[in-house]
């Protein structure tokens, strides 16, 4: 007799399918194919697609903290930024469509949404702790470091660099970048 399907055997089987075709073209349809049962036999798992999308982006969340608190630990400063922006390329570039529902913000009602995306929030706090940085610095500076990372990775994954100068060249020296504006932050 075959295992019975949970949720979060669902919605690790739509992150994996997420990530062989993207996470814009994963749909209850697809997903109940790659499950193989009918399309409908997912609403048992799931409300909806939004729902579905939800749980990713809180497995992504939950997934891409681990990676990098296990890859900054114990560093500081700009080998501490250095390992988390190199953990987050190397595993977006893995997991392509957990690393887009990692991009949409959780309802502000979502509260294991907001749990989860917090503890990647907090990772990356402590990843810059060297920094000295706290209060709207601490917040000014994580967007700052995300935004250049996702930038950065949107192009990459989009074929948007197409000079022969090497990627992993740019990308050390955005992270060096990164360190000298934070080394001298300040309010």
């Amino acid at each position: 007799m075959a295992e019975r399907l949970t949720r979060s055997a669902v919605v690790e089987r739509a992150a994996s399918l997420s990530d062989d075709i993207g996470l814009d073209e994963l749909t209850i349809t697809k997903l109940g194919r790659s499950l193989g049962i009918a399309p409908p036999g997912v609403y048992r798992h799931v409300t909806d697609l939004g729902d579905l999308r939800s749980a990713l982006g809180q497995q992504a969340a939950r997934e891409v903290a681990a990676a990098l608190s296990t890859a900054c630990a114990g560093l500081s400063g700009i080998d501490a930024l250095a390992a988390l922006a190199h953990t987050l390329r190397a595993w977006a570039t893995r997991h392509p469509g957990r690393y887009a529902a990692l991009q949409v913000a959780p309802d502000p009602d979502d509260t294991d949404g907001q749990a989860a995306a917090q503890s990647v929030i907090e990772v990356i706090a402590s990843a810059l702790r060297a920094y000295r940085l706290d209060g709207d610095d601490l917040t000014d500076a994580i967007r700052l470091i995300r935004a250049t990372l996702h930038g950065f990775l949107a192009l990459e994954q989009c074929g948007g660099f197409k000079l022969s100068r090497s990627l992993d060249d740019t990308f050390a020296r955005a992270v060096d970048s990164l360190d000298t504006v934070l080394t001298g932050w300040s309010s």
